[in-house]
């Protein structure tokens, strides 16, 4: 799916960014490495791994984090405003927070495998939540397939008040 959705933003002459956390940039690398993307399609991407990043490169709010955690829908999505930003020649934006391993704001409602994706299109951002098992490195590729899958159905609806 990946690389079909990589065909897509080419065929409709789209530049793409990530703003990720959770997936240190493993989004954008996977989205540079297949044929006939990469400087086609991929304008560039910021990892914010660590809090004081969102705060100091993204200007995120520190009161939002402290009130909902760096890894939470609302932080994703104000990153994904602020990335607008930022990559102000991307036609989309996705944004990536979440659990990839323990250590960061997990809890028995949002444990660890809990991921947040805000993908901003044609003026609308649109929201993701994902609960995805497995070793890390599994859990990038599948996450990476989920936003494929995202990008793919809102490339292609026909109908354009499409809302996930």
């Amino acid at each position: 799916m990946l690389q079909h959705c990589c065909q897509i933003l080419e065929t409709l002459q789209l530049k793409i960014a990530f703003i990720e956390s959770a997936s240190s940039g493993y989004l954008t690398s996977q989205f540079s490495i297949h044929k006939n993307s990469g400087a086609d399609i991929l304008l560039g991407g910021l990892v914010s791994y660590d809090p004081s990043i969102k705060v100091s490169i993204l200007n995120i709010d520190p009161k939002l984090i402290e009130t909902y955690t760096a890894e939470s829908q609302q932080v994703t999505e104000e990153m994904c405003k602020l990335g607008q930003q930022l990559f102000q020649q991307a036609d989309l934006i996705v944004s990536c927070t979440g659990l990839l391993k323990s250590g960061g704001s997990e809890t028995p409602e949002k444990p660890v495998g809990t991921f947040f994706i805000c993908i901003s299109y044609q003026d609308r951002i649109y929201h993701y939540h994902y609960f995805l098992s497995g070793h890390p490195e599994q859990k990038l590729k599948t996450l990476t397939q989920k936003v494929s899958d995202a990008l793919v159905a809102l490339l292609t609806s026909t109908d354009k008040t499409f809302s996930p």
